[in-house]
């Protein structure tokens, strides 16, 4: 087991993902976060030569340092066993890394980033076609993670999209569930 990253370690990491991002690629700890939720969720294993290019946006990064290679791809392993493990140890209480934002409203949690980072998972993994049951709960998901989608949200209220939030909580354990149940 790998020790969980500090803040120090996250923030290094996320330094990264900006530093070495692109239009394609993951761009923030958020969506990180849910694209190893997703890794983590999937029927499907893949190894880290199959998904680092994916978080870069197809390729991996051509780094300006060996040091700055050695880290991103040390803290990228460390973080995606570390969320596969907060879901394996404690379904129910994990807690996806959702960004906040402040509005006029208030504090509003932003779902998008952590939705757009698990549905490139999704892909990346190559989830089969779920019963409808589980499908629906990957649209709880899908609604916030998807282009095609954004016109839609544009079109809903902050507290509808704040309304989504334990939809988007009870789809990840619930798919999780589903895909790491015993096989009879």
């Amino acid at each position: 087991m790998l020790p969980t990253l500090s803040e120090k370690e996250l923030n290094r990491l996320e330094d990264l993902l900006i530093s070495y991002g692109n239009e394609y690629s993951v761009i923030n700890l958020a969506e990180l976060n849910g694209f190893f939720t997703a890794l983590a969720s999937s029927p499907v294993k893949v190894t880290p030569e199959h998904w680092l290019p994916a978080v870069a946006g197809g390729k991996v990064p051509k780094f300006k340092k060996p040091a700055h290679e050695e880290a991103y791809t040390a803290l990228m392993l460390r973080y995606a066993s570390q969320v596969a493990e907060e879901l394996a140890d404690d379904l129910d209480r994990f807690q996806p890394l959702l960004e906040e934002s402040e509005t006029e409203e208030g504090t509003v949690i932003v779902l998008e980033e952590w939705c757009f980072g698990y549905m490139r998972g999704t892909q990346v993994t190559q989830w089969p076609t779920l019963p409808r049951e589980q499908d629906a709960l990957l649209k709880a998901i899908s609604l916030h993670g998807l282009e095609d989608n954004v016109e839609l949200l544009d079109t809903m209220s902050a507290a509808d999209r704040q309304a989504c939030v334990p939809q988007l909580l009870e789809a990840i354990r619930a798919l999780y569930r589903y895909h790491h149940r015993p096989m009879h």
